[in-house]
């Protein structure tokens, strides 16, 4: 029996391709003149600007990369392009999954802010680290990413890099956009987007405001998504040039959880590869969260009704030369999930009969901040201190079938919450006009506290870590960055949960991660429109903390050793006035040392980290203004640990590969006036069967149409 993907070998030429596409962009004969750049500026920081511009233009500047919202819905769609980041979606639409990863470290490695602040304790309870479909990119005007640590200004989850969300800001004049786009496509019935942003300034008061509502059918079994949104962010003038923020953020997610559809789940079996439902492709399910017993495997009709509150007050006021910052901020997210049984799981039991109904307070974090910028000669002093109380609130059941279940379960209170405080001092000295030099030190504590009587252990820890980072400008035209650092990652209130209720795998303890990290950074700018750059990072961790969630093996405990490494290149340039082009090109490595759950060897690497990472791009402007844009996006094969059980009941892991996959993606931009733009897009053009996530496919050939008005 054959597996349902076959695999096909893309890497040889798509790499070759790569390789030509960057020595034609890279060809001196298209290059201009570089006038000296008078603002050095370390190269660790990238900028995506998100435009909802009426017409869009085909020419961007080095440094201000431009991506249209379009058929991009969400963060993980505007930054997928982008070298050294790995998407790993189990549905195209409405994966609350954890599904970014920067150079191999995943999203409870990477802090998410919004304008300054961290989101990242979304679903406390369900290990959900980011729900990035609770942040779509209504009313966002720029995407920051720093890869790794090197910043001493953000907190002890960042090993793999900062993702900073800035919302648009209060216009003078008043600004409002309406955009819309539905698609079909090979397996998916209807996908649906539509949003709306405003934003003006009146007198001393300033707003911005967006929301949006997206519904997509299931491809997969029961995955089908509904999501409303809306935020609102004012800026109001204060006397002595201060500023007052409020804003607040409310999300609604409807999506069911995806439903295993094979008959087996031993991948020697053949029944792996024969479906429950005909209706849909081959695929694992999920669990409902927390999985204590039968009735938290999901059947059809199974759904979380998710919503999440916001909430962020900020002042700023200038002292003499130096600027203070005081934020707050305050999540509230809440799940109401429903469950159906599955025929033949529980004797006397057929599909659809509810087994189980229950609220989840997911989150109740809250935190806060005070930062201090001081420019004294050529120095820039930053100083401050953050604090953040990582808190859930209490599961009720309220029903569960207990005979269905297996077990009793009734729910819990809150066992515990985490306290954090982090200490920073940074200073970016312009020694010269060629050279910058960047020291900083971070001081972070954190505690684990039991609540509620559990007699679960308390942790508590500290760390120093200092970093440095330098630019020299080579010429005017060559830049290199280079950062030493160590970093250092806390468990998450996730990881604690599982430990603390007993999923330890025999391990007494669960240690901090420590990152000994470098990195470097060249650019060559041919032209205002043309550049180069090549990064590469070494990192080597120890203790990396780990979470399985496999058959009879659940736990968290650290693995001793996590080396990663690994070297992209990127090229970005305007050719000629109807041509602009882009092509990057990422190899990224690990190995690993001391993992007690892969005691037969199976492998010395991170689970499904793809070797290589390709993207080939171009812009062509068309008559009548009109744009075509294509990207050729290649990802090499991802080899992990899968566990299972087996026929005879025994637990058996076996090491399997995700192939390598090619697809094409086309848009044709057409202005219907000065105000507005019709958009045809086609994704997958090849119909390629891929997956970016192990056993969970995604869908083929994608068509679909958009508008945008802007007033």
């Amino acid at each position: 029996m054959q597996p349902p993907f076959r695999r096909k070998n893309y890497a040889a030429p798509v790499i070759a391709l790569a390789g030509a596409a960057l020595a034609v962009c890279s060809t001196p004969s298209f290059s201009k003149a570089v006038e000296a750049d008078t603002t050095l500026e370390h190269m660790t920081l990238d900028k995506i600007v998100i435009t909802d511009s009426a017409v869009s233009e085909t020419i961007s500047v080095i440094g201000a990369k431009t991506i249209e919202k379009g058929r991009n819905a969400t963060i993980p769609d505007a930054i997928r392009n982008e070298p050294d980041i790995t998407i790993s979606q189990r549905a195209s639409i409405g994966d609350t999954k954890d599904i970014v990863s920067i150079r191999g470290l995943s999203t409870n490695r990477i802090e998410l802010d919004i304008n300054g602040r961290p989101v990242n304790a979304a679903g406390v309870v369900g290990g959900y680290y980011i729900d990035w479909g609770t942040i779509p990119l209504d009313n966002i005007e720029q995407i920051e990413i720093i890869r790794g640590g090197s910043s001493a200004l953000y907190g002890n989850n960042n090993l793999g890099g900062v993702i900073n969300v800035i919302t648009k800001a209060p216009t003078e004049q008043p600004e409002a956009s309406l955009y819309g786009n539905t698609a079909t496509g090979s397996g998916l019935d209807l996908a649906q987007n539509y949003r709306f942003t405003h934003s003006w300034k009146i007198g001393a008061v300033g707003y911005s405001l967006g929301g949006s509502y997206q519904k997509a059918d299931a491809f997969l079994w029961n995955n089908d998504f509904e999501g409303k949104n809306f935020n609102i962010n004012t800026a109001i003038d204060m006397p002595l040039e201060g500023s007052l923020s409020l804003g607040l953020q409310y999300s609604e997610n409807i999506r069911g959880y995806i439903v295993n559809n094979r008959k087996s789940l031993d991948p020697d079996n053949p029944g792996f590869y024969q479906k429950i439902n005909g209706d849909f492709p081959l695929s694992f399910g999920e669990n409902l969260a927390p999985p204590f017993g039968r009735a938290f495997t999901s059947g059809a009709g199974s759904e979380s009704d998710k919503t999440k509150y916001y909430m962020d007050l900020g002042y700023e006021q200038p002292i003499g030369e130096a600027v203070v910052e005081f934020k707050l901020y305050k999540n509230i997210e809440d799940r109401d999930e429903k469950n159906y049984s599955v025929a033949g799981l529980v004797p006397g039991y057929g599909d659809g009969t509810l087994v189980l109904d229950q609220s989840v307070a997911s989150d109740r974090s809250y935190g806060g901040s005070l930062k201090a910028t001081l420019p004294l000669a050529e120095h820039e002093i930053i100083g401050g201190i953050q604090y953040k109380v990582l808190s859930y609130g209490d599961i009720v059941e309220n029903y569960i079938d207990t005979a269905y279940n297996g077990k009793i379960y009734t729910g819990s209170k809150p066992n515990q919450e985490a306290e954090m405080i982090g200490y920073f001092i940074q200073d970016s000295w312009n020694i010269s006009d060629t050279f910058i030099l960047t020291p900083g030190l971070r001081y972070d504590t954190y505690k684990l506290k039991p609540l509620n009587g559990a007699d679960i252990a308390a942790l508590h820890n500290d760390s120093l870590t200092p970093k440095l980072t330098a630019t020299y400008g080579i010429t005017a035209e060559d830049k290199l960055t280079a950062s030493l650092y160590q970093s250092v990652r806390t468990p998450g209130l996730p990881e604690m949960y599982w430990w603390a209720n007993g999923k330890t795998q025999g391990n007494p303890t669960l240690k901090p991660e420590k990152n000994n990290a470098a990195e470097l950074i060249y650019r060559h700018d041919y032209s205002e429109t043309a550049s180069t750059q090549l990064s590469t990072y070494y990192y080597d961790i120890k203790d990396y903390i780990i979470f399985r969630n496999d058959p009879n093996w659940r736990g968290v405990y650290n693995i001793d050793e996590m080396t990663l490494y690994g070297a992209s290149v990127e090229q970005r340039m305007a050719v000629t006035s109807w041509l602009s082009g882009r092509a990057s090109l990422s190899y990224q490595k690990s190995k690993k040392d001391g993992d007690t759950f892969d005691n037969t060897n199976l492998s010395d690497e991170l689970d499904f980290l793809p070797e290589w990472k390709g993207l080939i791009g171009a812009d062509f402007q068309l008559p009548y203004r009109m744009i075509l844009n294509a990207d050729l996006r290649f990802s090499g094969d991802r080899t992990g640990i899968y566990a299972y059980t087996d026929d005879t009941g025994s637990t058996v892991k076996k090491l399997v590969t995700v192939d390598s996959s090619l697809t094409c993606n086309l848009n044709v931009q057409i202005p219907v006036s000065e105000h507005g733009e019709a958009n045809l897009f086609v994704e997958n053009l090849f119909n390629t069967n891929y997956e970016e996530t192990y056993g969970y496919p995604l869908p083929g050939t994608i068509i679909g149409v958009s508008f945008k008005w802007i007033f």
